[in-house]
């Protein structure tokens, strides 16, 4: 039918983060469709939202992730942060302190970890609004550029980078 490329949102490897979201999808449900994409010769564009476990899981978040990208890489790696969006349950929980975000040096530190994590060939791609910071390049052979882009970028102060907004789309 022509059909070259899929996008899916996989948003975290850790299914408890992908329950408090109400995904839907299992990380094994992830994995298997990857698997199925690859054997098939369609390319995969896998979303992960950065600071979707907050303050409270986001190593969990990172940690897993990386191991979902690990066990059924996809052709490219999408990120992009958490922007909560109005009349959701979410932005609910960060207005009553149910949910803490992750602010600006935390979401890079998320980022270095889950890079830190991923030992298989992926593109990584991160030039969108939501993001903090454009992390784009190919690992393995670009990591050290992109962590010292990361380390550099944690050393600015938080108010360089773009304020906390919440989303209407």
């Amino acid at each position: 039918a022509g059909l070259t490329r899929v996008h899916e949102g996989w948003e975290s490897g850790a299914d408890d983060i992908l329950a408090a979201v109400k995904k839907g999808a299992r990380r094994a449900v992830h994995a298997a469709a990857s698997r199925l994409l690859r054997e098939a010769g369609i390319e995969l564009n896998a979303y992960v939202i950065l600071g979707l476990g907050g303050q409270d899981r986001t190593r969990e978040h990172a940690r897993a992730t990386a191991a979902l990208v690990n066990e059924a890489p996809p052709t490219v790696l999408r990120l992009r942060t958490l922007v909560p969006k109005v009349n959701t349950e979410l932005l609910a929980d960060v207005l009553a302190g149910r949910f803490r975000m992750l602010g600006p040096h935390q979401v890079l530190e998320e980022t270095q970890a889950l890079l830190e994590g991923i030992t298989v060939p992926v593109q990584v791609e991160s030039d969108h609004y939501t993001n903090y910071l454009n992390v784009t390049g190919r690992l393995p052979e670009d990591r050290e550029r992109l962590l010292d882009l990361l380390g550099r970028a944690r050393r600015r102060p938080e108010s360089d980078f773009r304020p906390f907004f919440i989303g209407t789309e």
